[in-house]
């Protein structure tokens, strides 16, 4: 390869769910116990590298994991940064399964509702005209709980450009909405919203949810770029959970 770094790496869905079943691995394994391995890393990408036919990768995809695990991520105040690497593996939890359970879910409703809450006034596309029922059924790729508050990660392989400058706030905010990944992240803290009310007696999402961090792994710097940090507002989050329990009046406050 010619760009022998991250932004170099190939693009499209199987490369993507490679750099996903590594930051899966890392979890498991304890990203503080893997930081300072790099033999460790690089035998486990020896083996995924073998079968995914990326073995010339291998030693740039170390490098860059033993960066991005000790890469201080920017989190709102008044949290200090944190690394991965200082997440025990006791106070996360990779591959976060949930279900959903829809009732007579109208599509634009939610839409709306979620276009008017997060970045409101952005344009993004549209989803199409539906009634959904049943269960809905996700996969969160990273919880973990700092400081006593509770985050949702999601990590993306987009591309956006062939450098860190590329990951900046505009750019990052337009692929998020271009890809509606704001309708992604407002499911995602619904979720994480049920599993704590059902959990925690004196839970309160104002103070006990500390928001999303969407990881556009290409462009991640100590400076914050490829860093998306946002917390849906609680209005949404109250009004999307009467609207999946049935309740039909939903509109963001």
């Amino acid at each position: 390869p010619k760009d022998r770094s991250i932004h170099g790496f190939p693009r499209g869905p199987e490369p993507g769910t490679f750099l996903h079943d590594l930051l899966e691995w890392a979890a498991r394994e304890g990203f503080g116990n893997l930081a300072g391995d790099r033999q460790r890393i690089c035998d486990k990408l020896t083996g995924m590298a073998r079968i995914a036919d990326q073995n010339d990768w291998v030693d740039v995809l170390a490098d860059w994991l033993q960066n991005l695990l000790q890469i201080p991520l920017m989190l709102p105040d008044p949290l200090q940064p944190m690394a991965l690497a200082a997440l025990y593996p006791d106070s996360c939890q990779p591959e976060l399964e949930f279900l959903l359970a829809a009732h007579g879910i109208d599509t634009l409703a939610l839409d709306a509702a979620v276009t008017e809450a997060v970045l409101p006034g952005a344009r993004r596309p549209r989803l199409r005209k539906d009634t959904v029922n049943g269960m809905l059924k996700g996969f969160i790729d990273l919880v973990f709980c700092h400081q006593g508050r509770y985050f949702v990660v999601d990590y993306k392989s987009n591309y956006l450009g062939i450098n860190p400058a590329a990951y900046g706030p505009a750019t990052m905010a337009e692929a998020m909405l271009e890809h509606r990944y704001d309708l992604q992240y407002a499911l995602y803290t619904l979720a994480l919203h049920r599993l704590l009310k059902a959990r925690r007696v004196d839970y309160d999402y104002q103070r006990d949810v500390g928001g999303v961090i969407y990881l556009f792994l290409r462009g991640v710097t100590a400076r914050g770029q490829g860093v998306y940090f946002d917390k849906p507002p609680v209005g949404l989050i109250e009004k999307m959970d009467h609207a999946f329990a049935g309740q039909k009046d939903y509109h963001a406050r």
